[in-house]
């Protein structure tokens, strides 16, 4: 014979929900779910307005204050208090605050911050371009709808591959340098004394001051940190994106920016002592070579000496 659950009304469901209920009261409950599918959905109907007032709220509101202050509007108006109401009023503010907080990451900006710290790092912005960070590197990342432009800040080393929006350029900002791009592949890095970027694909232009350099696929410029001028040439090789593909290659590439990456890479100290040696071009591919096993290369292919000292290699 069926029970009578007449007494099973919306304030003893919002009780049990909020834990406030006596033992009797919670038996009868969970008896009456237990009864019928629909009164099981019912009460789990009740328990999602608790869930997502709980999981939808903007983490730097405080929910508590917010609900402080509505118990507060509730006596000023003299209303009937019941479990039934609060409920409906915490589903709406909890609605209204993701709302405004959809709002605001959506429309007023997204923003990030990473450092890569001891490893390679590679992070997806909120536009959808990726950035792949060097060791010991720093990115923040600021867009969104009403921004007209998409903005980063770096510091050190970092390969990006920019999501195409022509209607919102993508500007890095390194030192003094500002990198503008609209959708490409390039690097950027800064080691203090110098800004160089590296093009991949697309186009880029480079500010300094009141100086402006364009740069397409396979060109770089370099700016020094003393002196402002913005230096382009010709790429030669990939030797800018060793820390993420575990490569070198080397395509006309000269002795000393090969040496110069070698230093980076193996934490070493080679020294070039016959200047004339600096500019010989070189073109081969390193994988997973040793220090030892890329010098012997360099060694049989030039012709030269490499004199192991105990804090210095050096060519001759």
């Amino acid at each position: 014979m069926d029970k009578n659950y007449t007494h099973i009304n919306d304030d003893l469901l919002a009780k049990y929900l909020l834990g406030e209920a006596t033992v009797p009261e919670s038996e009868q409950v969970e008896a009456w779910a237990a009864s019928n599918p629909d009164h099981l959905k019912q009460l789990e109907d009740f328990r999602t307005i608790l869930e997502k007032s709980k999981l939808q709220i903007d983490p730097e509101i405080d929910e508590h204050q917010a609900l402080e202050r509505l118990n507060i509007r509730l006596q000023r108006e003299k209303k009937t208090f019941s479990y039934k109401f609060v409920l409906r009023w915490v589903a709406i503010v909890a609605i209204v605050l993701s709302a405004g907080l959809f709002f605001y990451n959506n429309l007023i900006g997204h923003k990030i911050n990473v450092n890569s710290g001891e490893s390679t790092l590679t992070q997806t912005l909120p536009d959808g371009s990726t950035a792949i960070l060097n060791k010991q590197s720093e990115l923040s990342f600021v867009g969104g709808f009403f921004n007209k432009t998409r903005n980063v800040k770096l510091k050190g080393e970092a390969f990006f591959k920019v999501s195409a929006n022509k209607s919102k350029p993508f500007i890095i900002s390194v030192n003094d340098v500002l990198v503008t791009v609209v959708g490409t592949a390039f690097n950027v890095k800064s080691d203090g004394a110098a800004v160089v970027v590296i093009v991949e694909s697309g186009i880029v232009k480079v500010n300094n001051r009141n100086d402006s350099v364009r740069l397409t696929a396979g060109e770089k410029v370099e700016v020094s940190q003393n002196q402002g001028h913005l230096s382009k040439g010709e790429n030669q090789g990939k030797l800018y994106n060793y820390y993420y593909t575990n490569e070198l290659v080397c395509d006309g590439t000269p002795l000393r920016d090969l040496v110069e990456v070698l230093n980076e890479k193996f934490k070493s100290n080679i020294v070039i002592v016959n200047p004339a040696l600096k500019a010989l071009p070189i073109s081969t591919t390193f994988k997973n070579e040793s220090l030892k096993e890329i010098l012997n290369v360099i060694a049989e292919t030039f012709k030269i000496r490499v004199e192991y000292g105990q804090d210095v290699i050096k060519l001759k």
